[in-house]
């Protein structure tokens, strides 16, 4: 029996002991203000977070915090809780900074003086404008403070982004004001900080230059080798500046840009090799190791993105599918040294400027990963041994690759330049010789060619003054043609004052005759009749030297119809001038068909002033006109034969806009839409046969156009009538 007692109480006191380390950890003095204070692992508890939801009062309820160490590979969370409790033990008040240097999300939870729960927050995946002014520059710190013999406990709360894999290294540390200034003071000032930043800005710049330059020369003459090299520099400069391009350009978006720089190096390194393979051009001759090289680079993409997705599958540690994602990197490129390799044998210059640039990195990727693998797996660390140099070494071999392939590169394009220079003077001589050859062809040709010229060109000069005798007498038929129109109008005007002549003549015959008998009378002569005898005979010779005079006007204007024109224009009165034409156009009509009448309607402006233009030309154009309106309303009185039907032909004037504008409207058949089209082209007419040359509106249209720098333009309704447009500059 006492001895189930003893073991009952045995039980008792591991149960107490367990549950005595599950209570709260040690208070941590703090005794000094000038050091960066690393909290021992007896001083912080570790609460895991699974979901990543637990809110600040389950977490203060939990009682499953544990002591654990600063690392542990079996880590599977992404968020992890620390508590801990300091006391200031100095007289003065201290502030202070929390520090994580291993999550991308950092919040603290303190109680100040008064007993309140603080909360602050940072982390280099919160926007900017998430953050306080003081929170904005301290990413990976957050301040709180303590005053004298003060003790508080601290509730830290460290998480990574999901692609980053899960925080497997948990170390709170304490940094004080002070300790954070003279901190940056003494990497900014006394080691010279300053510079580094300073040369990295340039080495940026220089990286953007190159980076446009080979875009240009590969724009310039469509070799990939150049785009190639260019997203490889490209994804080079945002790989190696992911801090300041983050805070630059992606402020608020810092999350995103952080998912996307997972990928940056994988990208830089495929086209890196693309590159290069295109930089040597392998022959076909080793195109089973050329395929190696793609198997083995997709395996390497496929490596990269396993390694993204490895938390949300861990069948394998994640150090250990690093570790292989590097081998497969070192494998691919052992891969494409010995194509260099190879090429280079075979006497490829491009070859020679590859493995040069190639062959450091090389050789710094495969101590590296011997390093790590001797570190990871048996626990031999030669990081005391190199000290920082290991972390410019990698810098170094970059900055010589890519200095080296770009003279390569460079020197590829100058003699690509060199070479495009002589095949363009190989060209040009291969030119001039077949220019050579073509003239001497061509002379022979010239030769037989001149002999059949000198027939043929004796063949078209008798057809072309065919052609010209037979367009002389079109044009001439079309002027006679007028000329016809206009004498049978002069002809019928005439006769009017002729008639009027005959008629007084015969009257004043009559009375000289009875005035001579009278004055044979000797005695019974009657002196008033004698008086009023020649009253009536002065009368009448009065009336025979007018229609005599109005005879010869007429006679006058036909002959300065007839007269050629001088090609002068002369200032004119256009109403009157049409008014003639008008009058002249209709007795024309009136003498070949003594049956037709028609309206004719006038509509003068008197503001019309006298226009320069050639009266003659002009006159033409409206007689034209004219006899085609009479022409067309005769034709619709004939055709049609509308009952109450009345021909009308108007003429307009009016003075707008500094023009003279004439319309010349008619009642006539009208035109469809496709013979206005062609109303002015020569030879075109809508008359039968015999009764129209087609010439008319043609020499119509120039003289206006060409010779009065005017315009003429047509509007018809079928079967209702057209109006000609006629526009002179005054």
């Amino acid at each position: 029996m006492r001895n189930w007692l003893l073991v009952f109480y045995c039980l008792v006191a591991l149960l107490s002991g367990a549950y005595a380390q599950q209570g709260w950890p040690p208070v941590y003095d703090i005794k000094t203000d000038t050091s960066m204070l690393t909290l021992d692992t007896t001083y912080f508890q570790i609460l895991e977070d699974r979901s990543g939801e637990l809110s600040f009062d389950q977490v203060r309820r939990n009682t499953s915090f544990y002591h654990g160490s600063f690392f542990d590979s079996h880590r599977r969370s992404h968020v992890y809780w620390l508590r801990m409790r300091v006391r200031n033990t100095l007289p003065d008040t201290l502030n202070l900074y929390l520090c994580d240097f291993s999550g991308s999300y950092l919040d603290l939870y303190w109680q100040n003086a008064k007993q309140q729960w603080i909360h602050e927050r940072t982390g280099v995946l919160i926007p900017k404008s998430q953050l306080t002014k003081q929170n904005q520059a301290e990413r990976s710190r957050l301040f709180f403070q303590l005053l004298p013999g003060q003790q508080t406990t601290l509730y830290q709360r460290s998480a990574s982004a999901f692609w980053d894999g899960p925080i497997l290294y948990l170390s709170p540390k304490l940094q004080t004001k002070t300790h954070r200034a003279n901190e940056v003071y003494t990497a900014m000032q006394v080691k010279e900080g300053w510079q580094n930043d300073y040369f990295s800005g340039i080495t940026l710049g220089i990286l953007v230059l190159a980076v446009c330059y080979n875009l240009l020369i590969f724009f310039s003459v469509n070799d990939r080798v150049y785009l190639y090299f260019s997203v490889c520099l490209f994804f080079f400069i945002l790989d190696r500046n992911v801090g300041q391009i983050q805070s630059i350009f992606f402020a608020e978006q810092p999350d995103l840009f952080a998912f996307a720089r997972s990928f940056f190096f994988i990208i830089f390194f495929t086209f890196f090799i693309q590159s290069i393979r295109k930089f040597i051009q392998p022959s076909d001759k080793f195109r089973y190791l050329n395929r190696m090289i793609s198997i083995a680079l997709l395996l390497t993409v496929l490596a990269n993105v396993a390694l993204f997705f490895r938390v949300s599958f861990p069948l394998i540690p994640i150090y250990t599918t690093t570790i292989l994602l590097e081998i497969q990197i070192r494998i691919t490129y052992i891969f494409l040294i010995t194509l260099i390799v190879k090429m280079m044998n075979e006497g490829s210059t491009d070859a020679r400027f590859a493995l040069l640039a190639t062959t450091p990195l090389l050789i710094f990727w495969l101590y590296t990963l011997t390093t790590n693998i001797l570190g990871y797996f048996f626990k031999i660390n030669f990081r005391p041994y190199v000290g920082s140099s290991l972390d410019y070494g990698e810098g170094v071999c970059f900055a010589w690759l890519i200095i080296v392939f770009s003279a390569a590169l460079l020197n590829r394009y100058s003699l690509a330049r060199k070479q495009v220079v002589q095949q363009a003077i190989e060209k040009e001589q291969l030119e001039k010789e077949r220019e050579i050859e073509k003239n001497r062809l061509i002379a022979n040709q010239n030769e037989l060619l001149e002999k059949q010229v000198e027939e043929r060109t004796s063949q078209l000069k008798t057809s072309l003054e065919n052609l010209k005798a037979t367009q002389n007498q079109l044009i001439q038929q079309e002027k006679m043609a007028s000329l016809g129109e206009l004498t049978a109008g002069i002809a019928h005007e005439i006769q009017n004052p002729l008639n009027f002549v005959n008629n007084f003549s015969e009257v004043s015959i009559e009375l000289v005759d009875e005035l001579n008998e009278e004055r044979a009378k000797d005695s019974n002569r009657d002196v008033e009749l004698e008086s009023e005898l020649l009253q009536d005979l002065n009368q009448n010779l009065q009336k025979i030297s007018l229609h005599g005079k109005r005879a010869s006007n007429i006679v006058k204007g036909m002959l300065e119809h007839s007269r050629k024109s001088t090609g002068e224009r002369e200032p004119t009165d256009l109403n009157a001038l049409a008014d003639e034409y008008l009058r002249l156009a209709y007795h024309g009509l009136r003498a070949k068909d003594k049956s037709f009448n028609a309206t004719l309607s006038t509509d003068f402006d008197k503001s019309v002033d006298n226009v320069s233009i050639v009266a003659q030309d002009v006159g033409r154009v409206l007689l034209n006109l004219f006899t085609n309106a009479f022409y067309a309303v005769q034709q619709r009185q004939k055709i049609q034969k509308e009952p109450g039907y009345q021909p009308t032909v108007s003429i307009t004037t009016r003075c707008e806009n500094k023009q003279a504008i004439i319309r010349v409207s008619d009642n006539g058949t009208g035109m469809p839409k496709s013979v206005q089209k062609k109303i002015f082209q020569p030879f075109f007419t809508t008359k039968p046969t015999g009764e129209g040359t087609g010439l008319g509106l043609s020499l119509s249209y120039d003289i206006i156009t060409k010779g009065h720098n005017g315009t003429i333009t047509v509007e018809s309704t079928e079967g209702q009538g057209t109006t000609f447009t006629i526009t002179l500059p005054t």
